[in-house]
């Protein structure tokens, strides 16, 4: 239970609000570097999605519907809990948490980075409320996260997934 406790104080770090709106450039020299901006924020936009989806999703305390957002071979980096690798160890994890905790988090998107058609680089931060269901405790939660995503199947994914709390020690 304390790992489950550790694993869903460290999801509240999830994050999906609103990313970052491309800036406009100022010259587009050719229609071919339009079409690679256009491209870009299209990638973002997409990448924005998955992480409403899954801010949503994880408030809702919907394991099939984080799960979903994930690659099948994902990896879950929580602090104080070992790493859940594959997808059937981040259904354990966010089964675990959703039974320890609830959720509310809001989530504001830092960066992104698309680094090659297939991958980006996601940093953000969530706030919010963590409640212990074991007792009602409520417990402030701020976090920094780092996602990395792939696009699977045309879609993009959530990769592998860390984060760490920015609340000082208890």
């Amino acid at each position: 239970m304390k790992n489950y406790l550790a694993l869903a104080i460290a999801c509240l770090s999830f994050p999906s609000a609103a990313a970052a709106a491309p800036q406009s450039p100022q010259q587009l020299p050719s229609s071919h570097s339009h079409q690679r901006y256009q491209s870009a924020a299209q990638q973002r936009a997409a990448i924005k999605a998955v992480l409403k989806n899954y801010e949503q999703a994880l408030n809702a305390s919907d394991v099939e519907g984080v799960v979903q957002l994930y690659t099948d071979d994902a990896v879950l980096l929580a602090p104080g809990a070992p790493s859940a690798v594959g997808i059937q160890a981040v259904r354990a994890a966010y089964t675990g948490i959703f039974q320890a905790i609830d959720i509310d988090l809001t989530f504001e998107i830092a960066e992104v980075k698309v680094v090659s058609p297939n991958w980006a680089v996601l940093r953000s931060t969530s706030t919010g409320v963590v409640t212990v269901l074991a007792n009602g405790a409520q417990i402030p939660s701020s976090n920094q996260e780092l996602f990395v995503l792939q696009k699977s199947q045309g879609h993009w994914k959530l990769a592998r997934y860390s984060f760490s709390s920015v609340l000082p020690s208890a």
